[in-house]
């Protein structure tokens, strides 16, 4: 794995300098809370990352742990079935169990073993029960976990009632308050209260689509004990959320300034320690976490359009895996590699300008126009088609079908986007169609043409098909001599210098997959994009991951992830996004990246860009 970026260092008496004077500040507004624990999601192996934190800040013969259930209501009136609990309590004493079992010394300093129990917090007059109360003020405490549900009613059981002072009380003594989901996004102060009934994964960058509670009211808010530094954010990997993190933390540095807070978040199965609201460390799990900032880099946003969607440039962004080489800074905004701070150092590098080959043609790279065929992207293909070129009428349309896994299937794929051609105002006669694999494929018969379009069906089968010199030529002719060239689903992959190889798997399990360090096969690809690589369908498949995937592998180029209904139109040395959702830019340049004990990657200063629709890539403004 490439390591060649450099650890930039300040000199160690203005380092020491910084450190006591953001120490100093820290400590006089006091920590939020001493030891907090959140999970990305699941009741699995984080779980023992959790009780490992608990075990070392313990006292007493027997380890203590209560598990609450404020966030499994439905309603914060409404009582919940106790017997939910059960298996959550089960796991976490297994966990607990399992940890013990594995070191001699702490059995030795626990001889009662572990108890798990629970306190029936489910609904708002719960949290002022005394008797839950005064089981929440026991001294015997080691530590507290909420389970996973819903977090917006869990804070509206906790918030400003005595159960929640008491919660408070317990992190002042040490107790480690932990949680996995939504027992995770209650333990920032600001809390990431989910989507709107507007927002999903494919629209997590318009400012609507996520509630983020900012404490506008008194009780609009997470946990008091919790953080202060980060918004927290949960599953962030397999349900494809980092747009929905770059949202609220772009839309605290409205409210806050100075880049607003950190957005912290934890995949499925993953947890991380965060030590007096100071120290992000000890991720555990099955994948990463990951932060980013909107103020060391100097990112600048705004919000544009009728639905407010971001659009930011240089904000940057880390990858945390277990290791315990790994942590990070909250106050300083560094991440922390075998003891060595890696400082950002901005050398003045210009935004990423996208570089073409020599192209005569206007080239279309589409992010998959397949679930939205009656959208801008096809329609302005067929209006560039259908321009005279030197007062000569229009030619045809032909659509070339690559890298599917039968000729059936490209057949298929090809007849629907004919039709949809001819739907969205194509009237010169129906679009020739050929397979690559069924007849001969030759450069010549693509004279006259007016527009080309080349669909791909599975990243996976790219390089063999790249392998045939005759559809190397075809793309060379068509963008010489068509009006118009469009690249589709996996063939706008091809269209980088560089692509990734792996299937086309969409589930939650290929998404965190897309993160581990091994899991990226870069091979070369057409090169009409140069030094950069393309990964079409961003958000509707989740493909974050990919991005940092090839950016490990090939740091000097942008990586170009595009989001499906949308493309990057390259015409008159220019790139532009054209359609209704964002293309986003990793710049790798400066980053450096290695892997966690568990296979993730860990990246350091990867910058990241959104461009909306209308803006051109590498500019700012």
């Amino acid at each position: 794995m490439p390591t060649s970026a450099p650890i930039w260092r300040i000199a160690p008496a203005l380092a020491t300098l910084c450190l006591a004077a953001l120490t100093a500040a820290h400590a006089a507004d006091g920590p939020s809370s001493s030891h907090l624990y959140p999970i990305g999601g699941g009741y699995e192996t984080a779980l023992e990352g959790y009780v490992q934190d608990v075990i070392r800040h313990a006292q007493g013969p027997r380890i203590d742990i209560v598990l609450l259930p404020a966030a499994f209501a439905d309603d914060p009136v409404l009582p919940e079935d106790p017997g939910i609990l059960v298996d959550d309590v089960r796991a976490l004493q297994t966990a607990c169990e399992a940890v013990l079992a594995r070191s001699a010394r702490a059995k030795a300093s626990f001889p009662q073993g572990c108890h798990v129990g629970s306190a029936p917090l489910y609904v708002a007059t719960d949290a002022r029960d005394p008797a839950i109360v005064a089981s929440l003020s026991s001294g015997t405490l080691d530590g507290v976990f909420f389970t996973g549900g819903d977090q917006v009613y869990a804070m509206r059981i906790l918030a400003g009632t005595p159960a929640e002072s008491a919660l408070s009380a317990l992190a002042r003594r040490g107790v480690v308050i932990g949680g996995t989901s939504a027992g995770a996004a209650i333990q920032s102060r600001f809390m990431n209260a989910g989507y709107t009934d507007a927002g999903d994964a494919t629209t997590s960058l318009q400012k609507a689509s996520i509630d983020l509670w900012l404490g506008k009211t008194p009780l609009q808010r997470g946990l008091n004990l919790g953080s202060n530094q980060v918004v927290i954010d949960e599953h962030v990997y397999s349900r494809g959320r980092l747009g929905r993190m770059l949202n609220a933390s772009a839309q605290t540095a409205d409210v806050l300034g100075q880049g607003g807070l950190l957005g912290l978040g934890l995949d499925y199965d993953t947890g991380a320690v965060i030590n007096h609201d100071r120290w992000l460390r000890a991720v555990s799990g099955v994948s990463s976490a990951v932060v980013v900032d909107f103020r060391t880099g100097g990112a600048r946003h705004r919000w544009l359009g009728a639905q407010s969607a971001l659009s930011a440039r240089k904000v940057l962004t880390h990858l945390l895996p277990p290791s315990q080489a790994i942590g990070f800074d909250l106050a300083l905004r560094t991440p922390l590699l075998a003891g060595q701070r890696l400082w950002w150092r901005d050398d003045g590098a210009e935004l990423l300008k996208p570089t073409t080959a020599n192209l005569r043609a206007t080239v279309m790279l589409s992010g998959d126009a397949v679930n939205d065929l009656g959208g801008p992207v096809l329609h302005e293909f067929v209006r560039l088609a259908a321009q005279r070129n030197k007062g000569q009428s229009p030619g045809g349309i032909v659509i070339v079908a690559a890298a599917y896994p039968s000729v059936a299937d490209a057949q298929a794929a090809a007849s629907t986007y004919a039709q949809a051609l001819a739907d969205a105002g194509w009237a010169g006669g129906m679009p020739r169609v050929v397979v690559l694999g069924q007849g001969v494929l030759d450069a010549r018969q693509f004279e006259g043409v007016s527009g080309v379009l080349f669909l791909g069906g599975d990243q996976s089968l790219l390089p063999a098909a790249l392998a045939d010199k005759n559809l190397r030529a075809v793309v060379a002719k068509a963008t010489q001599v068509a009006n118009v060239v469009m690249f589709e689903r996996a063939m706008t992959a091809a269209a980088g210098d560089y692509f990734n190889a792996i299937g086309e798997g969409d589930s939650e399990d290929d998404a965190i997959a897309a993160f581990k360090a091994a899991t990226a096969v870069v091979k070369p690809g057409l090169g009409l994009l140069r030094g950069a690589a393309l990964e079409p369908r961003l958000q509707t498949d989740r493909r974050w991951g990919r991005l940092y995937g090839i950016a490990a592998h090939r740091k000097q180029g942008g990586v170009y992830g595009i989001s499906e209904s949308s493309a990057i139109v390259l015409s008159g040395g220019q790139a532009r996004v054209l359609g209704p959702n964002p293309v986003v830019v990793l710049d790798a340049r400066r980053a450096m990246f290695t892997s966690g004990d568990n296979g993730a990657l860990a990246a350091f200063n990867v910058l990241l860009d959104v461009y909306e629709p209308g803006e051109t890539l590498g500019k700012g403004w």
